[in-house]
């Protein structure tokens, strides 16, 4: 599951947002409970990989870290409650403009975990309408749609700048004709929000 970044601070070169957001379903189908989530959250500082921190789960070290990380209380205005929420200093100039920019927009947790089968009751409407991460100076609604058991079918991007995005799976677009950019999505605060 990848949620966009919620806020950073440029002086510091550090950067918030959720790592993951309980009891709601991600583009695969999985979902974690609000225990789940606090339990990998404090495992995941326990085990101190808090400086094992790449790009798009190329496994290559960027040095950057994490130093802060919370679980999300009720009313928290910027988070959704239960989320685990992070904060990460970026040293690399590099990635700190990426991340400026938009390029880099989101957090993806990876890690080996024991699928559980549960029963969970959540109203997924069929359709899911929102809007993309900033790329290159411009967003784009994106509608996502479910089947009527609550599979995810995927989505498509509206038309900006020549361009539109088809949306197949995950929490990314491709990269939409002849653009060369992808855009990141969440649907997860329009289900929260519903």
């Amino acid at each position: 599951m990848r949620i966009t970044l919620k806020k950073f601070d440029e002086e510091l070169q550090v950067v918030y947002g959720e790592v993951y957001t309980p009891n709601m379903p991600d583009s695969q189908g999985d979902f974690m409970t609000n225990i789940e989530v606090m339990k990998m959250a404090h495992k995941y500082l326990a085990n101190m990989n808090t400086g094992t921190i790449d790009l798009n789960h190329d496994h290559a070290d960027t040095q950057s870290v994490v130093v802060e990380s919370f679980i999300a209380q009720k009313n928290d205005p910027m988070y959704l409650e239960g989320s685990w929420v992070v904060g990460v200093h970026i040293p690399n100039e590099d990635i700190w403009e990426d991340v400026k920019s938009g390029e880099l927009n989101g957090f993806s947790y990876e890690g080996l975990v024991t699928a559980t089968k549960k029963m969970i009751e959540i109203e997924v409407p069929e359709e899911i309408n929102g809007y993309t991460s900033k790329v290159e100076d411009h967003v784009h609604k994106f509608q996502v749609k479910f089947a009527e058991d609550g599979t995810y079918l995927g989505g498509q991007t509206n038309f900006v700048d020549g361009h539109a995005h088809t949306i197949q799976k995950g929490t990314i677009t491709d990269k939409g004709g002849l653009s060369n950019h992808t855009h990141r999505y969440s649907f997860t605060e329009e289900i929260m929000n519903g």
